[in-house]
C-alpha cells in the first residue's frame, strides 16, 4: 500500500465516521473532504472544484426545479386525487395503486418531494377508508423509492453512475437503460406487498401513532395526545395588573409554561389568543399546560419588590468588573442571539445592555439578534471578563464609563418571600430571565455579602436579588400571582376547533433547516401565528416545556390556530401540513404546460441526443418563463445540501482512481469472490452498496463504489455496465432502515413505525432487487 493510497483511505475513514456520527452536517463533511484532498495534493485544485461544474451535479439541481414545477402546478396532486377512486377497493388493490403511482411519479420527480406530497393524501385515504395509516404509509414511501429504478433521472445516484462511465471513456447510460429492469423489480415488489407483505405491516392503535388518519375527530386527536389531562381555565381578576396588557406582554405562556388556546370575554364571544390580543378583567383563558405550576404561582406572591433603588456602583466589586466589546463583521456573534451563541455558559458573564447606534436596550436581551457594530456591555468576575479581551473594541470600564447606558433606570431589588414557589429552586429553575425578562445580577443571602449568581444557586426565603428589568416586567409577575384557576375546563375541543380555528398536525419536512432549533429560538408562535400544543416524537407526546425542546427531523407538532395561518404555513418549505384541504393553493391552470415541458425534456434527450444537463436547464427556464414557477420558488426547490454534498464528494472518487485506492479495493473484491465468477462479484458489489447506504448518503456511496466497480471490470476483462447498473439499483433501494432515506423517516411518526418494521418489510424488498438484478442485468447488459 502506497502513501497516497493510505492517505486516501485515511480521509475516507474520517469522512465515514463523520457521516455515521452526524457530528457535523453531511454537506460540510463533503466540503472538508474536498479541502483535504486539495491541500494534501491528492487532486489538483481544478479537479477539486470540478464537481461544481459536473454535468451530473447540474442535472441534479435542475431536476429539483423541474420537480418543484410539477408540484406547484398540481400535476402530482391531480394524479393523487385519481388514486382516491381506487380507495373503495380491497386493501391489496389500494396498496398496488398507491405504490405504482408514487413510483411512476418518482421516476420523473424528486422522490422525497413525492413522498412529502403524498403523505397528507395517503392519510386522507386512510381516514376515508377507515384503515390504519400504518397499513399504507410504508408502501407509499417504498413506492417513491422504487421510482428511482425506472429512469436515469430517477435519482442523483443514477446520474453519478452515468457520469462515472462517461469519465472513464465508456458510453454513458441512456434515459431508458434503467427501465426494463426497474419495471420488473417494481412489478415484483408491488405483487409481493399486495399479496404477502401487507399482511405483516404493523397494525398500530390510534394512541400509539401520530396520524390525522387515525383520528376521525378532534376529540380523538385530543385523546391521542392526552390533551384533556392538561386543559384548564385561567381567570383574570378585574383589578389585575394584567388588565389592559396584551397577551404577549403578560408573559402568561412563557412564565407559566403553558399555551393559551382562546379567550372567552366576560360579556362577549370567544376570541383567538393572538400575541397582541388585549386582556380584560373577567377574561376566561382556556389554557393547556401543567396545572401544578399554575397553582404554585397563584397560591402566593413569587417576589416582593423593595423600595430602595440600587446604585450602579453595586455592579462593581473587588473581583467583579464590567467591560464592553464590539460585534465585528464575521465574528462568532454576528447574526446570532446571546442565547444561540451560549454566551452565559461560554463566558460566565451577565449581559447588561446592548447598544445599536444611539439606541440602548437593557431588557429581554437573550433573544436579540446581534449585528456588526453592536456594542455589548457584560459584567462578571474579572477573570471571566478578561476572556473577552480578544473581541474587537474590548475595554474594561469604570463607573463613570457606564453612565451612557442608563443602567440605574432598570435596576431593582427584589426579595423572595415566605411561601414563594421559587423557594428551594435554583436560579435556572426559577426562569427569572427566560420567563420574566429579568436578569439576576447579584444575590445576597442574609450574610450581607453580594455575590455573582450561579445557575445552580438554590434560592431561599429572604434572599435579596439585584435584577435588571423593566417595572412593567415586575408588574406582570405580580399579576401572575393573582390569577384564579379552574382545573376542569368545561370545553368541547371539537367545537372549539371548528370553523376559523383548527387543530392540525404539522411535520418537519425532509428539506427543513430547523432541525436542532427550539420553538423559542424560532419564535414559532409570533412568526406563524399558531400555538404548539404538543410534540410527537417516536411513540410518545411531549406536552410541557415545548419551547425548549430541540426539534428533530420526523417530529410532528400538534398546532392550534386560524385556518389562514395554516395555509401560509403549508407554503413554507420547512413544514408539511397533514391536512389536504389546507395545502397551499396550486397553479392548476399551468399543470398541462408543466407536464408538456417535462415531457419535452425527456423526449429531447431520447430523440435528439441533447445532453441531459442542457435539456434539464432549458426545462427549468421554460418553467419559470411560463410562470409555472417563480424564480424564488425555483431557488427554494433546490436541496442545496444535496448539491454541495455531491459536488464536494466527487473529488474523492477522482482521488481513489488516481491514487490507486480503487485498484487496491478492486483486487480485494476479485480475491474474495472472483473465483465464483462475474455474477458473484455483481452480487457482492450490490450487497456492499446496500450496506453502505444504510449509514452514508447514497450519492456518496455512488461516488465511492463507481471507481471500484470500473477497476474490477477492467481487471476481469468484462463489461462494467452490469456492475454499475447493479450499484445504481442497490442505492435506489434504500428500504432497510428509517435513516437510509428521508422518505422513510418522513412516514415514521405518522405511521407509528418502529426501527424493526423497516427491517422486516425492507429485507424482502432488498432481496427482490438483488435476485432480479443478478439474474436480469447480465442478460440486459452482457458481461
Amino acid at each position: 500500500m502506497t502513501y497516497e493510497i493510505a492517505l486516501t483511505f485515511g480521509i475516507l475513514a474520517v469522512a465515514i465516521v463523520l457521516f455515521v456520527s452526524e457530528v457535523i452536517r453531511v454537506d460540510l463533511v463533503a466540503l472538508l473532504v474536498l479541502a483535504a484532498l486539495a491541500l494534501t495534493g491528492l487532486v489538483q485544485p481544478e479537479q477539486a472544484l470540478a464537481g461544481f461544474s459536473n454535468p451530473a451535479v447540474i442535472t441534479v439541481w435542475a431536476m429539483f426545479i423541474l420537480s418543484a414545477g410539477l408540484t406547484r402546478t398540481g400535476v402530482s396532486s391531480l394524479i393523487g386525487r385519481q388514486v382516491m377512486r381506487f380507495a373503495r377497493g380491497g386493501e391489496g388493490r389500494l396498496i398496488s395503486v398507491l405504490m405504482t403511482v408514487t413510483a411512476l411519479l418518482s421516476a420523473f420527480m424528486n422522490n422525497i418531494g413525492v413522498a412529502a406530497m403524498f403523505l397528507p393524501i395517503t392519510l386522507d385515504i386512510a381516514r376515508r377508508t377507515q384503515r390504519p395509516a400504518s397499513k399504507l404509509l410504508l408502501p407509499m414511501a417504498y413506492g417513491s423509492l422504487l421510482g428511482g429504478l425506472i429512469l436515469l433521472i430517477g435519482t442523483a445516484s443514477n446520474l453519478l453512475v452515468r457520469d462515472a462511465l462517461r469519465e472513464a471513456g465508456y458510453r454513458p447510460l441512456e434515459m431508458f437503460d434503467f427501465t426494463p429492469g426497474g419495471l420488473v423489480i417494481l412489478v415484483a415488489c408491488v405483487l409481493y406487498m399486495a399479496l404477502i407483505g401487507r399482511r405483516f405491516l404493523p397494525l398500530r392503535e390510534p394512541v400509539g401513532a401520530l396520524s390525522a388518519a387515525n383520528h376521525t375527530s378532534q376529540a380523538d386527536l385530543q385523546r391521542a395526545y392526552g390533551l384533556e389531562e392538561r386543559l384548564a381555565t385561567l381567570i383574570i381578576p378585574e383589578d389585575s395588573p394584567l388588565v389592559g396588557k396584551t397577551l404577549g406582554e403578560s408573559r402568561i405562556g412563557r412564565a407559566l409554561g403553558l399555551n393559551v388556546l382562546s379567550i372567552l370575554r366576560k360579556h362577549g364571544p370567544r376570541v383567538a389568543a393572538e400575541v397582541n390580543t388585549e386582556l380584560e378583567g373577567g377574561d376566561r383563558l382556556l389554557i393547556l399546560g401543567r396545572l401544578d405550576r399554575i397553582e404554585e404561582v397563584a397560591a402566593s406572591p413569587l417576589i416582593a419588590i423593595e423600595q430602595e433603588t440600587p446604585a450602579v456602583e453595586r455592579l462593581f466589586a473587588a473581583d467583579i468588573g464590567l467591560a464592553e466589546f464590539e460585534v465585528a463583521p464575521g465574528s462568532a456573534f454576528e447574526g446570532k442571539s446571546l442565547a444561540a451563541a451560549n454566551f452565559r455558559s461560554r463566558y460566565g458573564l451577565n449581559v447588561l445592555a446592548i447598544r445599536t447606534g444611539e439606541m440602548v436596550r437593557r431588557t429581554n436581551l437573550q433573544n436579540i439578534e446581534l449585528q456588526a457594530g453592536d456594542r455589548v456591555l457584560a459584567q462578571g468576575p474579572l477573570a471571566q471578563v478578561e476572556g473577552l479581551a480578544g473581541q474587537a473594541g474590548y475595554r474594561l470600564l469604570e463607573v463613570e464609563d457606564v453612565q451612557g447606558y442608563h443602567l440605574e433606570e432598570r435596576l431593582l431589588f427584589i426579595r423572595i418571600p415566605e411561601g414563594s414557589a421559587m423557594v428551594g429552586r435554583t436560579l435556572r429553575e426559577s426562569r427569572l430571565g427566560a420567563a420574566y425578562g429579568l436578569a439576576v445580577l447579584s444575590v445576597e443571602q442574609g450574610d450581607g455579602r453580594w455575590r455573582l449568581p450561579e445557575a445552580d444557586l438554590v434560592l431561599q426565603a429572604g434572599d435579596r436579588l439585584m435584577v435588571g428589568g423593566r417595572p412593567l416586567d415586575i408588574e406582570m409577575m405580580k399579576g401572575l400571582s393573582g390569577l384564579q384557576v379552574e382545573r376542569h375546563a368545561d370545553v368541547n375541543l371539537e367545537e372549539l376547533a371548528s370553523g376559523p380555528l383548527q387543530i392540525v398536525e404539522v411535520m418537519l419536512s425532509p428539506n427543513t433547516s430547523l432541525a436542532g432549533k427550539t420553538l423559542a429560538e424560532l419564535r414559532f408562535r409570533e412568526k406563524y401565528g399558531v400555538s404548539t400544543l404538543a410534540i410527537w416524537r417516536g411513540d410518545r407526546a411531549f406536552r410541557s416545556g415545548l419551547g425548549d425542546i430541540p426539534l428533530n427531523f420526523g417530529d410532528a407538532l400538534l398546532c392550534y390556530g386560524p385556518v389562514e395561518r395554516f395555509r401560509l404555513l403549508a407554503g413554507e418549505r420547512d413544514f408539511v401540513v397533514l391536512k389536504s384541504e389546507l395545502q397551499e393553493p396550486l397553479r392548476q391552470a399551468k399543470a398541462p404546460l408543466a407536464f408538456l415541458i417535462m415531457l419535452a425534456v425527456v423526449l429531447s434527450v431520447i430523440f435528439f441526443g441533447l445532453p441531459i444537463s442542457i435539456a434539464a436547464i432549458t426545462g427549468c427556464g421554460l418553467m419559470i418563463l411560463t410562470r409555472c414557477l417563480t424564480m424564488e420558488e425555483a431557488y427554494q426547490g433546490i436541496d442545496w445540501r444535496a448539491v454541495f454534498l455531491i459536488a464536494g464528494m466527487l473529488p474523492l472518487g477522482t482521488a481513489m482512481d488516481q491514487s490507486g485506492a480503487a485498484a487496491f479495493l478492486a483486487r480485494l473484491v476479485i480475491e474474495s469472490v472472483g473465483a465464483y465468477g462475474a455474477t458473484a462479484i455483481l452480487a457482492g458489489l450490490m450487497i456492499l452498496s446496500s450496506i453502505a447506504t444504510q449509514v452514508m448518503p447514497s450519492p456518496v456511496v455512488a461516488v465511492l463504489m463507481s471507481p471500484i466497480a470500473l477497476t474490477t471490470a477492467v481487471n476481469l476483462g468484462v463489461s462494467p455496465y452490469p456492475f454499475m447498473m447493479g450499484i445504481a439499483y442497490s442505492l435506489a433501494a434504500a428500504f432497510l432502515s428509517p435513516v437510509a432515506h428521508p422518505a422513510n423517516v418522513l412516514v415514521m411518526s405518522p405511521g407509528g413505525y418502529r426501527f424493526s418494521d423497516y427491517f422486516k418489510q425492507g429485507l424482502p424488498f432488498t432481496l427482490i432487487v438483488l435476485v432480479i438484478s443478478v439474474l436480469l442485468l447480465p442478460v440486459l447488459f452482457p458481461f
